[in-house]
Protein backbone atom coordinates (compact mmCIF):
# COMPACT_ATOMS: atom_id res chain seq x y z
CA UNK A 1 0.00 0.00 0.00
CA UNK A 2 1.34 3.38 -0.81
CA UNK A 3 0.72 6.15 1.68
CA UNK A 4 1.12 9.94 0.53
CA UNK A 5 3.74 12.36 2.10
CA UNK A 6 1.48 14.01 4.54
CA UNK A 7 1.29 10.22 6.08
CA UNK A 8 5.36 9.82 5.82
CA UNK A 9 5.25 12.79 7.89
CA UNK A 10 2.97 11.45 10.27
CA UNK A 11 5.33 8.22 10.61
CA UNK A 12 8.02 9.73 10.68
CA UNK A 13 7.05 11.97 14.04
CA UNK A 14 5.86 8.72 16.05
CA UNK A 15 9.10 6.95 14.59
CA UNK A 16 11.11 9.73 15.95
CA UNK A 17 9.35 9.46 19.51
CA UNK A 18 9.35 5.84 19.57
CA UNK A 19 13.31 5.69 19.34
CA UNK A 20 13.05 8.02 22.21
CA UNK A 21 10.58 5.63 24.51
CA UNK A 22 12.67 2.28 23.43
CA UNK A 23 16.10 4.08 24.17
CA UNK A 24 14.67 4.90 27.66
CA UNK A 25 13.21 1.14 27.75
CA UNK A 26 16.24 -0.31 26.99
CA UNK A 27 18.33 1.98 29.58
CA UNK A 28 15.99 1.00 32.32
CA UNK A 29 16.43 -3.02 31.46
CA UNK A 30 20.13 -2.85 31.10
CA UNK A 31 20.35 -0.74 34.85
CA UNK A 32 18.54 -3.03 36.22
CA UNK A 33 20.79 -6.11 34.77
CA UNK A 34 24.42 -4.32 35.79
CA UNK A 35 23.11 -3.25 39.09
CA UNK A 36 22.11 -7.55 39.75
CA UNK A 37 18.45 -5.84 41.15
CA UNK A 38 17.22 -9.56 40.57
CA UNK A 39 19.46 -11.20 43.55
CA UNK A 40 17.72 -11.09 46.42
CA UNK A 41 14.35 -10.28 45.36
CA UNK A 42 12.20 -9.68 46.50
CA UNK A 43 13.67 -9.03 50.22
CA UNK A 44 16.25 -6.29 48.86
CA UNK A 45 15.59 -3.72 47.09
CA UNK A 46 12.05 -4.52 45.91
CA UNK A 47 10.47 -1.24 45.60
CA UNK A 48 13.30 -0.15 43.16
CA UNK A 49 12.92 -3.29 41.01
CA UNK A 50 8.92 -2.78 40.64
CA UNK A 51 9.30 0.88 40.03
CA UNK A 52 12.02 0.40 37.20
CA UNK A 53 10.22 -2.59 35.81
CA UNK A 54 7.16 -0.56 35.71
CA UNK A 55 8.81 2.46 33.99
CA UNK A 56 10.89 0.29 31.19
CA UNK A 57 7.66 -1.62 30.57
CA UNK A 58 5.36 1.40 29.86
CA UNK A 59 7.92 3.38 28.17
CA UNK A 60 8.67 0.46 26.02
CA UNK A 61 4.69 -0.04 25.40
CA UNK A 62 3.96 3.79 24.56
CA UNK A 63 4.41 3.48 20.39
CA UNK A 64 1.84 0.62 20.87
CA UNK A 65 -0.54 2.15 23.28
CA UNK A 66 -3.20 3.67 20.79
CA UNK A 67 -2.05 7.56 22.02
CA UNK A 68 -4.33 10.19 20.59
CA UNK A 69 -3.59 10.24 16.85
CA UNK A 70 -3.24 13.87 15.71
CA UNK A 71 -2.91 15.02 12.02
CA UNK A 72 0.81 15.54 13.37
CA UNK A 73 1.53 12.14 14.15
CA UNK A 74 0.33 8.40 14.11
CA UNK A 75 -1.36 7.03 17.31
CA UNK A 76 0.32 4.16 17.26
CA UNK A 77 3.44 2.47 15.63
CA UNK A 78 2.39 -0.20 12.60
CA UNK A 79 3.04 -3.58 13.95
CA UNK A 80 5.26 -4.39 10.89
CA UNK A 81 7.36 -3.48 13.25
CA UNK A 82 7.17 -7.00 15.21
CA UNK A 83 7.94 -8.75 11.93
CA UNK A 84 11.86 -9.09 13.22
CA UNK A 85 10.86 -10.82 16.63
CA UNK A 86 11.51 -14.10 17.21
CA UNK A 87 8.04 -16.41 18.70
CA UNK A 88 9.78 -16.12 22.11
CA UNK A 89 9.90 -12.58 21.90
CA UNK A 90 6.39 -11.70 20.07
CA UNK A 91 5.20 -14.03 22.92
CA UNK A 92 6.81 -11.57 25.84
CA UNK A 93 5.39 -8.37 23.80
CA UNK A 94 2.07 -9.89 24.61
CA UNK A 95 2.94 -10.25 28.25
CA UNK A 96 4.18 -6.22 28.83
CA UNK A 97 1.45 -4.89 26.52
CA UNK A 98 -1.24 -7.23 28.96
CA UNK A 99 1.14 -5.71 31.92
CA UNK A 100 1.16 -2.58 30.66
CA UNK A 101 -2.77 -2.24 29.94
CA UNK A 102 -4.09 -4.54 32.76
CA UNK A 103 -1.41 -3.95 35.77
CA UNK A 104 0.97 -0.95 35.48
CA UNK A 105 -1.14 1.75 34.05
CA UNK A 106 -4.54 0.97 34.89
CA UNK A 107 -5.86 -1.50 37.78
CA UNK A 108 -8.02 -4.07 35.90
CA UNK A 109 -10.45 -6.29 38.52
CA UNK A 110 -9.57 -9.28 36.70
CA UNK A 111 -5.77 -8.97 36.30
CA UNK A 112 -5.89 -8.21 40.47
CA UNK A 113 -7.69 -11.10 40.91
CA UNK A 114 -8.67 -9.71 44.42
CA UNK A 115 -10.06 -12.36 46.67
CA UNK A 116 -12.18 -11.46 49.51
CA UNK A 117 -12.26 -12.99 53.17
CA UNK A 118 -12.57 -12.62 57.24
CA UNK A 119 -10.70 -13.63 59.59
CA UNK A 120 -12.56 -15.02 62.71
CA UNK A 121 -11.35 -15.92 65.67
CA UNK A 122 -12.61 -15.79 69.19
CA UNK A 123 -11.97 -12.87 71.49
CA UNK A 124 -11.08 -10.13 68.42
CA UNK A 125 -13.29 -8.84 65.87
CA UNK A 126 -13.39 -9.90 62.16
CA UNK A 127 -10.33 -8.98 60.24
CA UNK A 128 -10.87 -8.01 56.44
CA UNK A 129 -7.81 -10.16 54.54
CA UNK A 130 -7.59 -9.10 50.58
CA UNK A 131 -5.29 -11.90 48.78
CA UNK A 132 -4.68 -11.14 45.31
CA UNK A 133 -2.02 -11.80 42.80
CA UNK A 134 0.84 -9.94 42.88
CA UNK A 135 0.29 -7.32 40.19
CA UNK A 136 3.83 -5.64 40.89
CA UNK A 137 5.99 -8.74 40.16
CA UNK A 138 8.77 -7.12 37.92
CA UNK A 139 10.06 -9.65 34.85
CA UNK A 140 12.85 -12.20 36.11
CA UNK A 141 16.53 -11.54 35.01
CA UNK A 142 16.03 -13.82 31.38
CA UNK A 143 12.97 -11.69 30.38
CA UNK A 144 14.45 -8.47 31.23
CA UNK A 145 17.77 -9.68 29.54
CA UNK A 146 15.26 -10.65 26.56
CA UNK A 147 13.62 -7.23 26.94
CA UNK A 148 16.34 -5.40 26.40
CA UNK A 149 17.08 -7.28 23.26
CA UNK A 150 13.63 -6.24 22.23
CA UNK A 151 14.40 -2.75 22.96
CA UNK A 152 17.80 -2.30 20.90
CA UNK A 153 15.87 -4.50 17.52
CA UNK A 154 13.11 -1.83 18.28
CA UNK A 155 15.61 0.92 18.25
CA UNK A 156 17.73 -0.27 15.15
CA UNK A 157 14.51 -0.75 13.23
CA UNK A 158 13.60 2.75 14.28
CA UNK A 159 16.53 4.00 12.99
CA UNK A 160 16.17 2.15 9.87
CA UNK A 161 12.74 3.32 9.06
CA UNK A 162 14.06 7.20 9.82
CA UNK A 163 16.63 6.87 7.30
CA UNK A 164 14.37 5.93 4.57
CA UNK A 165 11.79 8.43 5.55
CA UNK A 166 14.43 11.33 5.33
CA UNK A 167 15.42 10.58 1.85
CA UNK A 168 11.69 10.66 0.68
CA UNK A 169 10.68 13.45 2.57
CA UNK A 170 13.55 16.00 2.72
CA UNK A 171 12.46 17.81 -0.22
CA UNK A 172 9.22 18.74 1.83
CA UNK A 173 10.13 19.68 5.03
CA UNK A 174 11.36 23.53 5.76
CA UNK A 175 14.97 23.97 5.81
CA UNK A 176 16.83 25.33 9.20
CA UNK A 177 19.54 27.66 8.36
CA UNK A 178 23.04 26.70 10.65
CA UNK A 179 24.03 30.45 9.73
CA UNK A 180 21.17 32.38 11.71
CA UNK A 181 18.73 29.65 13.34
CA UNK A 182 15.77 30.42 10.79
CA UNK A 183 13.33 28.26 9.61
CA UNK A 184 12.08 28.88 6.10
CA UNK A 185 10.26 26.92 3.25
CA UNK A 186 6.80 27.12 1.95
CA UNK A 187 3.75 26.62 3.25
CA UNK A 188 3.16 22.93 3.36
CA UNK A 189 6.79 22.64 4.40
CA UNK A 190 6.41 24.70 7.26
CA UNK A 191 2.81 23.07 8.42
CA UNK A 192 4.84 19.48 7.63
CA UNK A 193 7.55 20.58 10.09
CA UNK A 194 5.26 21.44 12.43
CA UNK A 195 5.85 25.54 12.24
Amino acid sequence: MKIGKEEKVRLLRRILVSYIDFKQAAHISSHILAAKLHCDYPEKDRHILQALSCAMIIAYARPFSGNRGTKAMLAALPERFLSGFAPDERALHQVVMKDRNELLAHSDHSAWQLRLSVIRSSGRSPMLVPLHRDTRAPLDEKHTRMFVDMAHKLMEAMLAERRALEKELADVLPTLSLEDGRVTGDESAMRYGGW
